[in-house]
């Protein structure tokens, strides 16, 4: 034990030896202009957000009406079939029930493929705003010659006004104020 406790110190002597000791003289002489911007904040609160999240209501709206009168079609066919079940012949009865389930499948396949579609279309929404956030925030940026712009979900602790949030809610709401949901 005492002999691996002093090859240890040995080593960690030996490292600290032949480190080169890092001098002030080393680090740059030029002070680090630094920002913060909360995106999250700016995905809330922008126009082009909110008029996002107001055209997702209605077409979440009308694509719950659309599923639910699927649905009232498709009971009301299932009802059909049960009450003509006693009337048809088995090979009539296995058709118009091979019929129903390719019915089923087709209104499950129609729905998917309209939420993947209207996933698609939130997705590139919010993707134009990004694009539109991270521009703006290059512009300021630049004009405020800042070296460094931080997410703020990056960061602990931030003095205001290093917070540049509230210049690109500004900017972003005057050059993008709305983007549509296709």
């Amino acid at each position: 034990m005492r002999k691996i406790t002093q090859t240890l110190a040995i080593a960690a002597f030996a490292v600290m030896a032949f480190a080169a000791p890092i001098k002030a003289a080393d680090a740059p002489s030029t002070n680090l202009r630094i920002a913060v911007v909360d995106i999250q904040q700016l995905l809330k609160e922008s126009k082009a957000a909110k008029g996002i999240e107001t055209q997702l209501a209605t077409i979440r709206k009308n694509f719950q009406a659309e599923v639910e009168a699927e649905e009232k079609s498709l009971q009301a066919k299932e009802k059909a079939i049960t009450e003509q079940k006693s009337k048809l012949k088995e090979d009539e009865l296995k058709a118009k029930i091979s019929a129903f389930q390719k019915d089923v499948a087709a209104s499950q396949k129609k729905i998917q493929d309209k939420k993947a579609a209207l996933d698609k279309s939130v997705a590139t929404a919010v993707g134009t705003l990004r694009n539109q956030i991270v521009k703006d925030v290059a512009d300021i940026g630049t004009k405020q010659n800042l070296d460094m712009v931080l997410a703020r979900t990056d960061v602990v602790i931030v003095s205001k006004n290093l917070d540049i949030t509230q210049q690109v809610l500004e900017r972003l709401d005057a050059e993008l104020p709305s983007v549509t949901v296709k």
